[in-house]
């Protein structure tokens, strides 16, 4: 009977691939609108390639539409970077390059800084880029020069739509998507132009009159809000020419919406005025009305020339009033600070003169304090007094100057003990050490490299010098990096360079608040209206955790504290 080998081959198991949390980015321009360039597309592009990779774990999708490049205060961009940070974004999938952004400084910290610092993989997928892939150091000088092309491409782009708008403010052609208050747009391209729509135009005569016949800018709005009359965001709705939802709710008028955009505005005796303002630093800033590019009699004038003289020199007359008698305002030091928490918008400061006492400020939200007195049916809302507000941001800045003064003087005693200074040169001698090192590995594989190339070496043995000095230089490598770290943690120089203790040290003998403390030291203020309820967010807040996170580990390691 023959005999049956029992030896039976063993079976190795694959190791299954660590899957990764990915998610996908896409974002498209407002300008943008091909189907095969849609944020869809993009996405069910990304998610078709990463079907297609098993160690790829589909989580969700960041989407922009309607955003440009070039900015990257992007909802969802934001959402992405945030949870990035947070851990849970450990892929990032895009169709290209572009898709991140245009700009190419800010690209490019995102691509070889933040997704570094925090273990990204990102993946573009027509530009054949995977940084997990082992050619990935060899193809980011081309994903450098694809981020630099996307860079010009933006700004060349912005120049070719300011020459536009430029050619079609000289053609008198009127711009933007929503007319002015009382007209509408008739035809398109060069041919548009403004006609009369005729209930808008009848609440155009109508704030003029009043004005005309002695009344206030307060008496105007009052008026206007009690008849309930539609204010430019409903008016825009109920035409059809806004589809958000939110403006199908009556809002009420405010008086810098009558005054600017009604009362000053001489489109309504036919005049076309353009080029009223310029971006700088990435701001709008209003030309002075010499460089406007104005055209006479442009379209039918809703007032006639005389009327809106008269209500000129009215508004002319009232200003110098105000200016001679009115609300003389010391310097406003919160101005660009406080906004309100419920809609968002920048609060104004009043005054109240007074005669016996000294005159009281306070700061409140137009848009919700009108509607809250409409709703409501009260003549006053309770406002955010100035005085309370000093007092608050006062404290706020004052324990932050001490605490962070504190932490200086802390860690100035722990860089000057025994023990740190002693790590500190412990770890000088070892980098040292490791560099010497690393050079040593360096040489030893170029010398390989040459000796195979003479022959000096058969293919085997340079393989095996070749694993080995590459194996020496990685862990030179690690090790200096590692090294590094610990440098880092025994340096002076984050802590000279801090901004936030810099800038506490600048102020810590305050005594009163100025212009100059809260623009360095204050983020932003928000106040909820009626109830009095305020918020304060400091700047530097990344710079104070850093200095935490300092004192927590260098007093760690001195004993000190």
């Amino acid at each position: 009977m023959a005999r049956k080998s029992r030896w039976n081959p063993q079976v190795i198991e694959q190791p299954s691939p660590v899957l990764i949390d990915t998610w996908i980015y896409g974002r498209i321009s407002s300008d943008q609108e091909k189907n095969a360039d849609s944020v869809d597309n993009q996405i069910a592009l990304a998610t078709e390639y990463i079907a297609t990779k098993p160690d790829l774990v589909l989580r969700g999708a960041f989407r922009d539409d309607g955003y440009s490049g070039t900015r990257f205060d992007r909802p969802d961009y934001i959402k992405m970077v945030a949870g990035i940070v947070s851990g849970e974004v450990r892929c990032v999938v895009v169709k290209d390059l572009s898709r991140l952004g245009r700009d190419y400084i800010e690209v490019g910290e995102l691509l070889f800084k933040t997704f570094v610092q925090y273990d990204v993989r990102f993946i573009s997928i027509n530009d054949y880029y995977d940084s997990a892939d082992e050619d990935a150091r060899r193809k980011r000088l081309i994903i450098l020069f694809k981020n630099l092309v996307n860079h010009m491409y933006s700004r060349n782009t912005g120049k070719q739509v300011r020459s536009a708008y430029a050619s079609k403010q000289r053609r008198g052609e009127p711009i933007g998507n929503k007319p002015p208050y009382g007209y509408v747009y008739e035809g398109k391209g060069a041919a548009r132009k403004l006609v009369i729509e005729p209930q808008g135009a009848e609440i155009v005569r109508l704030m003029f009159n009043m004005r005309a016949e002695g009344k206030s800018i307060h008496e105007i709005t009052c008026c206007m809000n009690r008849n309930k009359i539609p204010s430019p965001c409903n008016h825009y709705y109920n035409l059809g020419l806004s589809k958000n939802d939110k403006y199908a709710v009556w809002r009420p008028w405010d008086g810098t919406t009558i005054r600017r955009e009604i009362l000053q505005n001489e489109v309504y005796i036919g005049n076309l005025a353009l080029g009223k303002t310029e971006v700088r630093d990435g701001k709008n800033h209003r030309k002075p009305r010499e460089e406007w590019i104005i055209h006479p009699n442009n379209h039918p004038a809703i007032v006639d020339r005389a009327s809106f003289d008269t209500v000129q020199q009215l508004l002319a007359e009232a200003s110098e009033r105000y200016k001679k008698h009115g609300n003389h305002f010391e310097e406003n030091i919160f101005a660009g600070k406080v906004f309100c928490s419920c809609c968002g918008r920048a609060a104004v400061r009043s005054i109240q003169r007074r005669k016996t006492v000294a005159d009281k400020f306070d700061y409140y939200c137009t848009n919700c304090h009108a509607e809250l007195r409409h709703a409501l049916g009260k003549g006053k809302i309770a406002r955010f007094p100035l005085e309370a507000m000093e007092k608050i941001i006062y404290t706020e800045l004052r324990t932050r100057i001490d605490t962070c003064l504190d932490m200086g003087s802390l860690l100035d005693q722990v860089s000057r003990s025994e023990t740190f200074t002693a790590n500190r040169t412990m770890f000088l001698t070892e980098r040292r050490r490791l560099e010497q090192a690393l050079v040593q590995a360096e040489d030893l594989l170029s010398s390989a490299y040459i000796d195979h190339l003479f022959d000096v070496l058969d293919t085997r043995e340079f393989e095996l010098a070749r694993t080995k000095f590459e194996s020496d230089r990685n862990a030179a490598e690690a090790a200096l990096e590692h090294n590094r770290q610990e440098l880092d943690r025994c340096g002076l120089d984050d802590i000279r360079k801090n901004e936030c203790l810099m800038a506490c040290r600048r102020f810590a003998d305050f005594d009163r608040l100025d212009r100059g403390i809260v623009a360095a030291l204050v983020k932003r203020i928000e106040i909820t209206p009626m109830c009095r309820e305020i918020s304060v967010e400091l700047a530097f807040r990344d710079g104070f955790a850093e200095l935490e996170r300092l004192v927590s580990e260098r007093g760690a390691m001195a004993n000190v504290g």
